[in-house]
């Protein structure tokens, strides 16, 4: 299972469009859009907050926005890009993103990201948990979350990497 996030500039059910989102994770090359986010909505004449999205994709502690996540007036949101997520979680592989579809945008020089790790269970952040980060080229760092779950800020790149982040093994009790 997949899902599309929304960036700034995505349409909503009511006509209008995302205005704001967080610059320090990009799809696309576009800042992604988060709870708290706002978005225009002729519909209703107002700029509306968006209210909900992924508990599991946390961009400095806020929930990203999905499609179909929904807006403070009723309206929801709709994609206007390709880039997915992997749905993650025991038996399902590793964390992935996919970018299938193609973009007329410019794209920014430099890409970085920090993540946080939150629990499956009960959505709490996975504080002084040790995990690594691998890149395409086989390079990996190793780290351990901070006490809110949140990973060292990667260092910037000329270009998006496909990471994966895996959980280091813990030793027996």
């Amino acid at each position: 299972m997949t899902t599309p996030y929304i960036v700034v500039g995505c349409p909503t059910t009511g006509g209008g469009q995302v205005i704001s989102g967080n610059s320090s994770f990009l799809v696309e090359g576009i800042p992604i859009a988060c709870v708290g986010d706002k978005a225009t909505c002729p519909t209703h004449k107002t700029v509306a907050t968006i209210v909900s999205g992924d508990p599991y994709m946390q961009v400095l502690g806020k929930a990203a926005a999905r499609v179909n996540d929904s807006l403070s007036c009723g309206c929801k949101l709709l994609p206007k890009q390709n880039l997915v997520v992997g749905a993650t979680g025991p038996g399902n592989g590793s964390n992935s993103a996919n970018n299938s579809g193609s973009s007329t945008f410019t794209k920014t020089k430099k890409y970085s990201g920090q993540y946080q790790l939150l629990n499956e269970i009960d959505g709490k952040p996975m504080a002084n948990v040790q995990y690594n980060i691998k890149y395409p080229d086989g390079r990996i760092i190793e780290g351990t979350t901070d006490t809110e779950g949140f990973t060292q800020k990667l260092a910037e790149a000329d270009q998006a990497d496909q990471i994966e982040i895996t959980l280091a093994e813990r030793e027996p009790w």
